[in-house]
């Protein structure tokens, strides 16, 4: 297979080389006093007017006109929440989050103006939200999806904020010992009040064990049921959630299905949809599904990182669709070159792509390592090791020894931002780096020249016009942003066999 620029389709790869990853949201807290980190979550992606839009946990907006290339556009209301919730209804589009800010909002353009729907109160607890019950009683919810029906009813399915103290006039609460999903339908004129009585969809099950909590699932108390998603399709509802937690590897998808939005669902046969497989992408939860270009669906999720912080996370996104059986299922995750969405159903595209990852545990050397930091860190597949240079210096490199000759095609830097502090004014900035090729390790090629960069990505994804064969790969880190250490979580080459 020829691997040229011209006859190589458009391909992404996780986790998604997006610009401008946001600053955690636990950092601006006053109470924090850890290593300042990034963090991008809970994705809730909206198609409206042929582009699509990325809501996510920790920052407004990101749209791209072809799910592959993305740009950042700040909005108001920026990150107000975390779990963002987003949905089109008539020619309003509808945006809400999670618990502190229970609340929503609208806007007849995702880039806004928005505006704030409902009105102040505080629930029986004393938190405040702009959402009231049926009762007119304030209340707030967490990980809400918004979901508008064929008839243009909008439901919200969601969890809802358990009491102090027990009520018996609100049944509907969340208990400490229980992980639920509700659903509710809300108000035509108003979606920040209840239309009815919350019903309760989905609640844990101990006897399944991935719904457990736990890095083995190994935990039945404190279940947590979260992050739910709905899909209307084939005539049918399809109820998503997210069991265990975000901090752990194990974080999954599953799905129940009903014929009726708030009523009998039953959880499928094939689940968890989305899990680990064990290698880069983990903590794959708290997902979104999209419509695609030509009629195809996607899911987008979380992934983990969970090096400075459990809540450091970034974002994937794999196809999904409906299998021979009717059950939803989501072909992910995937830590490979992938074709882009809109070539799915190209033949040619697919036919013969199969890039295998090159440079896993190879050989390699490094200009410098500071202790604890040496390069095999940089490419054993693991998403908590990383690689720094022992000084701040430029430039320093990698240099891989394949140890035969591939094709290759392309190649995913994860950078580690180690000295980021916002505080200080060391803050995100451009990575300037090459990417080199060669067949004896003498005489090198340049196969990607980033010494001029200006796009702010600390993770990059990058393909060649060059094919090979080539059986040493160098990567020269020429600066970082001002202020940070060189280092690299993980360089990961891609490519294939000459035959």
């Amino acid at each position: 297979m020829n691997l040229s620029a011209t006859s190589v389709p458009k391909t992404y790869c996780n986790p998604l080389a997006l610009p401008s990853y946001q600053r955690g949201v636990a950092c601006s807290k006053g109470s924090y006093s850890g290593t300042d980190f990034r963090e991008m979550a809970d994705p809730a992606v909206l198609y409206f007017e042929h582009r699509w839009y990325l809501f996510p946990s920790a920052g407004m907006l990101w749209h791209s006109d072809d799910m592959v290339d993305w740009k950042f556009h700040t909005i108001e209301p920026f990150a107000p929440g975390y779990a963002p919730a987003v949905a089109v209804k008539g020619s309003w589009i509808y945006l809400s989050f999670s618990w502190d800010a229970s609340e929503i909002w609208r806007a007849r353009h995702p880039f806004g103006p928005w505006e704030r729907l409902g009105k102040q109160g505080c629930d029986d607890d004393g938190n405040r939200t702009f959402l009231r019950d049926h009762n007119d009683r304030p209340v707030r919810w967490g990980d809400p999806c918004l979901f508008v029906d064929d008839d243009q009813s909008m439901y919200c399915y969601c969890n809802l904020a358990r009491r102090k103290r027990q009520d018996e006039d609100c049944p509907w609460k969340l208990c400490s010992d229980e992980g639920a999903i509700f659903g509710v339908r809300l108000c035509d004129d108003d979606p920040s009040r209840f239309a009815e009585q919350p019903v309760k969809l989905l609640t844990f099950d101990p006897d399944i064990i991935w719904e457990r909590r736990g890095e083995f699932n190994q935990s039945s108390s404190h279940p947590v049921i979260e992050g739910a998603w709905m899909n209307k399709l084939a005539g049918r509802y399809y109820l998503q959630y997210s069991a265990n937690c975000t901090e752990f590897r194990n974080y999954a998808v599953g799905c129940a299905v009903s014929d009726s939005p708030l009523s009998n669902f039953t959880r499928q046969k094939h689940n968890p949809i989305l899990i680990h497989k064990g290698g880069l992408i983990n903590g794959c939860g708290h997902h979104s599904i999209v419509e695609g270009p030509g009629a195809t669906l996607w899911s987008f999720y979380t992934t983990l990182i969970g090096i400075n912080h459990r809540y450091e996370r970034r974002i994937g996104m794999d196809p999904a669709g409906l299998d021979a059986n009717g059950e939803l299922f989501i072909s992910g995750p995937t830590e490979t070159p992938q074709i882009a969405p809109g070539l799915v159903n190209d033949p040619e595209a697919l036919n013969g792509l199969n890039l295998l990852p090159l440079s896993v545990n190879c050989l390699v050397s490094a200009s410098s390592h500071s202790e604890g930091r040496k390069p095999e860190y940089a490419i054993d597949n693991s998403i908590r090791t990383w690689w720094r240079a022992a000084d701040s210096s430029n430039p320093q490199w990698l240099e891989l020894d394949l140890e035969d000759d591939f094709l290759v095609h392309s190649a995913r830097i994860i950078f580690g931002d180690v000295g980021l502090n916002y505080k200080r004014s060391i803050l995100p900035a451009p990575y300037c780096y090459r990417i080199l090729a060669s067949t004896d390790g003498k005489k090198w090629e340049i196969l990607c020249d980033k010494t001029g960069n200006k796009d702010e990505k600390h993770i990059v994804y990058d393909t060649f016009p060059l094919n090979g064969p080539f059986r040493f790969i160098r990567l020269e880190i020429i600066q970082a942003p001002a202020g940070m250490e060189i280092a690299v979580i993980e360089f990961t080459v891609f490519g294939l066999p000459q035959n």
